[in-house]
């Protein structure tokens, strides 16, 4: 929290002492700092938050009959802006009627923090490609990029609370470190695993698996 708060508290303070001496250009690069440093703040509360209430067991493991294929298409579709910016394309490659028992919440707040990841370690030009497989008792699910790449090194940091990976996205995003061990807490509640392949200067995909369970596809009518 000290990063971003201490920008916004910097940046004010440049802005009101030297507003009236400040070229436009200025003032411009001073505005899109602190726009910068909201959406740092606002996604490291949102983690922090859902971390937290999954901790002291205030999170409801809530699990039903969900189609990962729908799950993906929504967060795809709010990830869309982004990938605009950086002329990025989301592919959506799970098959219709993917059916698993699952809580729809955490499985969209997995695939949305891992695919927004993608987004901001993809370079220009990228691909995002989001796809499942079905096997005999659970789903396997990648988000396969074509970004910048993890060295081993940094592989060995992901999903700990207590040693964090937070590199620069390949516009200077940055990562709040949270996103990777909330998926891991959530892809857990399911007995599932996940983990990562990936190759530096070659891509990433971050894969999970879900275990089908019982569904009732009564529910979706004839």
């Amino acid at each position: 929290l000290k990063n971003p708060i201490g920008a916004f508290l910097n940046l004010s303070e440049l802005l009101v002492r030297d507003f009236d001496t400040l070229e436009i250009a200025e003032v411009k690069e001073m505005v899109g700092d602190i726009s910068d440093a909201s959406k740092q703040l606002f996604s490291l509360l949102e983690n922090l938050l859902e971390w937290s209430r999954s901790q002291t067991g205030r999170i409801q493991f809530n699990p039903h009959t969900v189609d990962l294929n729908e799950i993906t298409a929504g967060v795809l579709y709010i990830l869309q802006l982004n990938a605009n910016a950086k002329n990025i394309v989301l592919v959506n490659e799970v098959p219709p009627e993917s059916y698993v028992h699952a809580d729809d919440n955490m499985i969209r707040t997995v695939i949305r923090n891992l695919a927004s990841n993608a987004v901001k370690f993809t370079p220009t030009g990228g691909t995002i490609t989001v796809y499942a497989k079905g096997f005999d008792h659970y789903f396997e699910m990648g988000i396969r990029d074509t970004g910048i790449g993890i060295s081993q090194e940094n592989i060995n940091k992901l999903f700990r609370i207590d040693t964090t990976f937070r590199g620069l996205g390949t516009a200077n995003e940055k990562g709040t470190g949270l996103g990777l061990i909330l998926c891991k807490e959530f892809i857990n509640k399911h007995e599932g695993d996940i983990w990562v392949e990936s190759t530096e200067g070659k891509g990433s995909t971050f894969i999970f698996t879900i275990p089908i369970g019982e569904i009732d596809l009564g529910i979706y009518g004839d």
